[in-house]
């Protein structure tokens, strides 16, 4: 019922915009709104002794989006009441205060200019799927941790979590490419420009491995998609990526298999909803990749700690690939003040500062060895490792052993010139 509306809503007002590896459709709904979670007023757990450290978010956690980007709004304030149900992180309770843009760039501005000037936090942990703060936290100087998108690569004041872009692309031509794929399609969404911001990455990967690519576009308001999966057919496509929320992904796709269309799916792993994907039967062998560890291996101890938290902080709430990768980029956060003892009061420039002192951080394996080096290559320079994983009778199951596998830096450096200007 709730994305029945959700989708109708999408078709009275709908606005696109790219960000990240793959392009996004973010929908534009006139709301906004915020609250402080796990401050120490509200955490359940006791109070520590050191100054409280304020962190911000600004997230999509409602609109047209929230199927796919919600889940990070959930996961990031159940981070934050489960580190201070531990005593916080150094002896510190963390106030994270999360503001809502549901989709609309212009509330995040205005959301992360209180969140700055008004709030005062330290340091923003995890990004909208579209915003339009990077210039702004530049000249503030304040940190900002999680998905980025691809012109902010070279922004001192962004650190990546997950893999980069190039480094994204790079690794769904190489897995397609595994599986005997000549023909490579890329649907990308109508609405902007700047969704097709992807592609030249995209076919340059791809012809580095001797395929061809067809690149369609697709609106998210669509009430088929009959012309470009006939397209897509037509030039004998035989693995596609789609650039678009979870639910359109399914909706591109299953119209694709109804004209005919016989091509696997390739997906980053925070376009997938779990639940919706293992009862779709199109779905079965497709190509996942993410930056993350596989959300339902418990296996993994980050993993492990993470599904308990969740189950005991935020009951209900969704615990897939986008929650992961949430609870990830917080968990990023931590890692750095812990290595750097952060103490009472710390600054913007601190956290910077302790965030260039990570090596090889996982964070207990939610992550391949992450570290961020000096200087504007900061986020070009790390990233490239990633997992990959299918459905296989209506089961996620990894491959490669559950390992992560890493791309060489060589191989990746012609894609650098391909990236957007800062």
């Amino acid at each position: 019922m709730r994305r029945d509306m959700v989708r109708r809503t999408s078709r009275m007002r709908l606005r696109m915009l790219s960000a990240g590896v793959v392009a996004l459709a973010v929908a534009v709904v006139a709301a906004s709104c915020s609250s402080s979670s796990g401050g120490p007023s509200g955490s359940g757990g006791t109070r520590a002794g050191g100054s409280t450290w304020k962190l911000g978010s600004d997230l999509t956690c409602s609109g047209p989006l929230a199927s796919s980007a919600g889940p990070y709004c959930d996961a990031i304030k159940a981070w934050a009441k489960s580190v201070n149900a531990s005593g916080g992180i150094n002896g510190h309770q963390i106030d994270l205060i999360v503001k809502d843009d549901a989709g609309n760039p212009a509330s995040g501005l205005r959301n992360v200019r209180e969140l700055v000037e008004k709030d005062h936090v330290i340091a923003l942990v995890g990004l909208p799927p579209a915003y339009t703060f990077s210039a702004y936290l530049k000249a503030k100087k304040i940190p900002a941790i999680g998905i980025i998108g691809n012109a902010d690569y070279r922004n001192p004041s962004f650190f990546n979590v997950g893999l980069n872009p190039f480094a994204s692309v790079f690794a769904v031509s190489q897995e397609t490419s595994r599986a005997g794929v000549k023909n490579f399609g890329f649907a990308y969404c109508a609405e902007s420009a700047g969704c097709a911001q992807s592609l030249p990455i995209i076919q340059a990967a791809a012809g580095g491995f001797g395929q061809t690519t067809t690149a369609v576009k697709v609106s998210s308001s669509a009430a088929d998609y009959t012309a470009p999966c006939l397209q897509l057919k037509n030039a004998g496509v035989q693995a596609m990526l789609i650039g678009a929320g979870s639910d359109v992904v399914l909706r591109v796709l299953d119209s694709c298999v109804a004209q005919g269309l016989k091509a696997r799916v390739a997906v980053p792993a925070q376009a997938i909803e779990p639940a919706d994907w293992l009862k779709d039967k199109n779905t079965e062998g497709m190509i996942g990749i993410s930056g993350y560890a596989p959300w339902y291996d418990t296996t993994i101890p980050g993993i492990k700690a993470f599904q308990a938290s969740m189950a005991k902080f935020a009951p209900g709430a969704g615990t897939g690939a986008a929650a992961s990768a949430a609870w990830s980029i917080a968990e990023v956060f931590k890692g750095a003040a812990q290595a750097a003892h952060l103490g009472d009061n710390p600054t913007s420039a601190q956290v910077t500062q302790a965030l260039h002192g990570l090596q090889g951080y996982t964070a207990d394996g939610l992550l391949p060895p992450l570290s961020y080096p000096q200087g504007a290559e900061q986020n070009l320079a790390v990233s490239n490792c990633y997992f990959t994983f299918t459905i296989r009778n209506a089961a996620f199951a990894s491959s490669n052993g559950g390992k992560s596998e890493c791309i060489d830096q060589q191989k990746l450096a012609p894609f650098v010139k391909l990236l957007p200007a800062s």
